[in-house]
């Protein structure tokens, strides 16, 4: 499977889950934790990425 960025596999994840797909079945078909499962299904886009202060 072609690398994909995180809004297209969190569509896909919700998309299959919809369809009835269970939770070990996403991540096994999509090489990710349950942890980002489940932030897939619960949440419409991933999470903005942290600022790291610039060092002083």
């Amino acid at each position: 499977m072609p690398q994909m960025s995180k809004v297209e596999m969190y569509a896909a994840v919700r998309r299959d889950h919809r369809v009835g797909m269970k939770p070990r079945g996403i991540e096994r078909e999509y090489n990710a934790s349950w942890r980002t499962i489940r932030k897939a299904v619960d949440l419409a886009w991933p999470e903005l990425r942290k600022k790291i202060p610039a060092p002083v």
